[in-house]
């Protein structure tokens, strides 16, 4: 459990460039609480029509499961009552970004965070492992020779 809190804030550092490495895409407004079903859907919008264009853009994989995982967080909050089912939705987005891109280091700490939330903590500790070896992966080699 502790591994997995430490994760999450190395990567929360690392995760700064991911942004502009989605420049063709807008980033999901997160400053904002979307009132109903539809404000949600027209904010989700551009990453589905991306998906349509290209179903290999990871990042347009990636931004969809983050907005869903956006939204189920408003549900939790009691702000998007429509949201909850949300979290199941941003599970297989967030997959297959990892899946066409295992560099995008994002979806790694965004898929564990849905498992953490979903009470799935064997997936969420897998993701984070993984996570690791992605971000760093002599530490998982055999131990140095003194």
């Amino acid at each position: 459990m502790r591994l997995i809190a430490t994760v999450f804030a190395v990567v929360a550092l690392l995760m700064t460039g991911v942004p502009a490495q989605a420049q063709s895409l807008p980033a999901l407004d997160t400053s904002r609480l979307y009132a109903d079903e539809a404000a949600f859907a027209r904010a989700i919008q551009p990453y589905q029509q991306a998906i349509t264009a290209n179903p290999r853009n990871a990042r347009a994989h990636y931004w969809l499961g983050y907005a869903y995982l956006y939204g189920y967080r408003l549900h939790q909050t009691g702000t998007a009552p429509f949201a909850s089912g949300y979290l199941a939705k941003a599970v297989p987005p967030l997959q297959e970004a990892i899946k066409l891109d295992p560099g995008l280091l994002a979806a790694y700490l965004a898929l564990a965070d849905a498992y953490w939330m979903m009470g799935e903590l064997g997936k969420a500790e897998e993701v984070t492992q993984r996570l690791l070896k992605q971000t760093r992966p002599g530490w998982f080699g055999a131990a140095p020779k003194p």
